[in-house]
């Protein structure tokens, strides 16, 4: 009794009889596949530095708050006439004209050499209020922040980055260590707690690293009390309002305030994080794009390269496929033959593709320093994409193996 084979019996034909032919021409094989490697590890490549530069973003943002705003000090006029800086007297003003305000803190950012014992080492100092570590969300790992009282008395008193305390103390308590900042010696109150992040350099968002900053009271910085002397000037001014949302339309108001403050001019600008990561973004997008396309082009390639292979292929084997039509096989049976065939190869780019990806992340990472993160879904990207270019691009071969006739096949020299 002749015995029908099964869908599964089909399949393992099919791929076995797939495998055979495409091991016949190794070397054109891997050639033809080689566009699909390289497409697909370009959009893996592409999907993890932008993975990676989305989260560094958001991590960004998240050290700086979305209900933040910053007014940051220019200098001189833009026309060349000195115009009057920032002054620490505005925050006070700040706090109670501007709408929904929760806290704000002038900033004086200077670069000081830090030493205790034989340990030095070049600094940011930040001379801030009390209220800096509520805007920032600043946690003490060790000993306490800078408090109203220290700002009364001009203590000098600072609290440590985390880095920066590996620096001069490696893993021993500072607290209660005196260091010297600039010609002044300072005691360490309180070090801050290591969150992980480890930026080389400042970015477009997060343009300092607190980690590596010491951070003293405004007036220990600068020689002069707030309240003594409040038109001393600052370089930045922070301030943070309850609701992130509307971060946006307080913006303008902040800005409306501070030049009616300085009827004799100021010279500043106001900073949003909302808008930094939003341009942030929009920077991703157009490098998504520009490597997309290359992608696809590459992709394209391939999938030409592996519809030639295919058509050499039906030429070559139009007598093969006359025997099969002949011994019983259907149209459908030599159109599922050649796209096996063509699905083999499309997805052993993929995975060597998706390989290469990964490598190109991990060396990025090494070499450029960029935080990349292979994703599951970019995987599962480069797969769809493999699966689909080996379907449109074998579809036109197999067809046109399936219309071969028999007869004409078998005659076929």
């Amino acid at each position: 009794m002749l015995r029908i084979p099964d869908s599964r019996h089909r399949l393992d034909a099919l791929f076995r009889i797939a495998a055979e032919a495409l091991g016949r021409y190794k070397l054109r094989t891997l050639l033809s596949t080689l566009g699909v490697v390289l497409g697909v590890a370009a959009v893996i490549a592409m999907m993890s530095v932008n993975e990676g530069a989305r989260r560094d973003a958001l991590d960004e943002l998240d050290a700086i708050g979305l209900n933040n705003l910053v007014a940051r000090s220019r200098g001189s006029g833009i026309t060349g006439v000195p115009a009057r800086p920032l002054a620490a007297g505005d925050v006070g003003q700040l706090a109670s004209l501007v709408p929904l305000a929760r806290a704000a803190s002038p900033l004086v950012e200077r670069y000081l050499r830090l030493a205790h014992g034989d340990r030095s080492a070049m600094a940011r100092v930040l001379g801030v209020s009390a209220t800096y570590a509520t805007i920032l969300r600043l946690s003490v790992d060790r000993g306490r922040f800078l408090g109203r009282v220290d700002e009364i008395s001009v203590s000098r008193v600072c609290v440590l980055g985390a880095s920066l305390a590996r620096r001069l103390f490696g893993y021993r308590n500072p607290i209660g260590e005196r260091i010297r900042i600039g010609t002044a010696v300072f005691t360490v109150i309180g070090s801050l707690r290591d969150h992980g992040v480890d930026r080389p350099a400042a970015s477009a968002i997060a343009w300092r690293d607190i980690s590596a900053a010491a951070i003293v009271p405004l007036p220990a910085l600068s020689g002069r009390s707030v309240a003594g002397s409040p038109d001393q000037p600052v370089d930045e001014i922070w301030l943070q309002v309850r609701d992130g949302g509307r971060v946006a339309e307080l913006a303008p108001i902040f800005d409306r305030v501070l030049h009616r403050m300085h009827r004799a001019g100021v010279n500043f600008e106001v900073v949003v994080p909302r808008e930094l990561l939003a341009e942030r973004y929009r920077t991703q997008r157009t490098f998504a794009i520009v490597i997309g396309s290359v992608a696809a082009l590459a992709l394209l390639v391939g999938g030409i390269g592996i519809m030639n292979v295919m058509l050499m292929s039906v030429v070559e084997r139009t007598r093969e496929i006359g025997i099969r039509r002949a011994a019983g096989a259907r149209r459908r049976d030599i159109m599922l033959q050649f796209l096996v065939e063509s699905l083999l190869m499309t997805l052993g780019g993929g995975v060597l593709g998706i390989g290469l990806g990964s490598s190109v992340s991990l060396a990025i990472t090494a070499y450029a320093g960029w935080t990349t993160r292979v994703s599951s879904g970019a995987v599962a990207l480069a797969f769809l994409v493999s699966v689909l270019i080996g379907i449109i691009f074998g579809i036109y071969p197999a067809l046109k193996a399936a219309r071969l006739e028999p007869v004409d096949a078998v005659r076929y020299e």
